[in-house]
């Protein structure tokens, strides 16, 4: 009996050693780890960095000679005009039987939210692989669901809700994507070879936001630009074939990357890429001088784009109870300044917390977060000239958590948190469900929607499903 009981103290004393010691590794990790803040105990899921050779493994899975003709487009964050309104006059089936909308096909995927983009019958997404650990651009034949080819890399990162986040962007035969570790990679968009690189970690010191970097890549032209949030670089332009750097704009607010995209727009006659990070919102010319900056409104978490709302107005809105500032531009004899005017709480008018809103005529539409009160996930329609004041909203038995929506065909289209698509139609200060489906089988519907030539693509945090929206005989 007493060498029993010996045995058992001898065992929990290495198990007390073995703790401790496994306690001062993950502390030595953490010092070289991502994330800063305590919200969502993010700083417990850090990982230990490692050098990463972006896009080094490459796999060939179907032949091009699958592919079908298709001449629809949607070849960026919220689409050709990054707007999230489609305009190609495609008429949509808005009225579906028991059996739903029509399916295409569906994939599974890594855990993530990452939206997908359609571009010449091919779908691209950035995916996170399981089981190899590694980021991954995948390329699949849009009307068969078949995977084309992928172009992965060995990134190792815990799970911090999901994985992914970003959605690629294409033009002139290139896709460029940025990965949840801030990993920026260029691929021909046909063959998937390789063009250039860029870890924004290693080349600028940019700090990887919580839960992982969200930021969906900008092609203006042949030029990539960036919020880079580093050391000394705020934003940056590169070639869009070549990654060689055109210019950088300092960094000297030491503004940190944020989850935002760079929003390409034009103010009093000169167009401009304005980026909001964490600790203010800056704007530059196309050849990377600065125009205006202001920093006196700053969310702890940002993740939805400014929104462009008139000629000289953006509306400026973050979740976790920052809710929504007007941000006035004005310009006098070519100098820029930029002013906060009205702010507002989320119980008080309009804002969001993860998508960016939409902007319809003089409308801005957007689902309110889940700390707007009697509002919350709420989609809702404000008048640009009456803010914050609320137009309509689409009441206490339609809620949709932190899915996105697109407007197309004369309706908006959304997708709740628990896979369900919905159809609304908005006229007479009302909004009106017109359908409503459960066309993704998780939970966490969040990823950005694709739509061209009626195809559509919708995500969930493990899964994608391609809908054949069009409206036929």
């Amino acid at each position: 009996m007493k060498s029993a009981l010996f045995l058992c103290k001898g065992l929990l004393i290495l198990l007390a050693v073995l703790g401790l010691q496994s306690y001062l590794n993950f502390s030595s990790d953490k010092k070289i780890g991502y994330a800063t803040d305590s919200r969502d105990k993010s700083e417990n899921r850090v990982v230990k960095q490692v050098q990463t050779q972006i896009g080094r493994d490459f796999a060939r899975l179907q032949p091009d000679d699958i592919l079908q003709n298709f001449s629809g487009l949607w070849p960026a964050f919220r689409g050709q005009q990054r707007d999230n309104v489609v305009a190609d006059g495609v008429p949509l089936q808005k009225s579906w039987g028991p059996t739903g909308p029509h399916v295409l096909w569906r994939v599974p995927l890594g855990e993530g939210y990452a939206g997908a983009i359609i571009v010449n019958a091919r779908v691209y997404l950035l995916d996170y692989l399981e089981q190899e650990s590694a980021d991954a651009l995948r390329c699949f034949a849009l009307h068969s669901g078949e995977e084309l080819w992928r172009r992965y890399y060995y990134n190792p990162i815990r799970r911090n809700h999901g994985k992914s986040r970003t959605v690629p962007a294409y033009s002139n035969n290139v896709v460029v994507s940025l990965g949840p570790a801030a990993h920026v990679m260029a691929v021909d968009a046909t063959s998937g070879a390789l063009l250039w690189t860029r870890d924004l970690v290693r080349d600028y010191g940019t700090e990887v936001p919580q839960w992982y970097a969200g930021q969906c890549p900008l092609i203006d032209g042949e030029r990539v630009i960036l919020g880079i949030g580093g050391d000394e670089v705020l934003m940056a332009a590169l070639a869009l074939t070549t990654g060689e750097t055109l210019w950088e704009l300092p960094n000297e607010q030491g503004i940190k990357m944020s989850h935002t995209s760079v929003l390409l727009t034009e103010f009093h006659g000169v167009k401009q890429y304005v980026y909001a990070g964490i600790g203010g919102i800056t704007a530059c010319a196309l050849d990377g001088e600065l125009l205006w900056q202001n920093c006196s409104w700053k969310p702890p978490v940002w993740a939805p784009t400014p929104v462009k709302i008139d000629a000289s107005r953006l509306f400026m809105t973050a979740g976790y109870g920052a809710g929504a500032a007007i941000l006035q531009i004005d310009s006098n004899n070519g100098k820029f300044t930029a002013t906060v005017g009205d702010s507002w709480k989320p119980n008080q008018g309009p804002s969001s917390e993860q998508q960016t809103p939409l902007l319809l005529g003089n409308l801005l539409i957007t689902i309110q977060p889940k700390d707007a009160g009697a509002r919350r996930s709420e989609l809702i329609a404000a008048a640009v000239a009456t803010l914050p004041a609320i137009t309509a909203s689409s009441g206490k038995s339609h809620r949709f958590g932190l899915g996105p929506y697109l407007y197309a065909d004369d309706a908006l289209w959304i997708a709740d948190d628990d896979g369900f698509l919905h159809i609304h139609s908005f006229s007479g200060q009302q909004f009106t469900e017109l359908a409503k489906y459960k066309v993704l089988p998780g939970i966490d519907s969040w990823g950005p929607i694709a739509l061209a030539n009626g195809i559509m693509l919708l995500r969930d945090s493990t899964s994608m499903v391609c809908l054949d929206l069009r409206k036929g005989p």
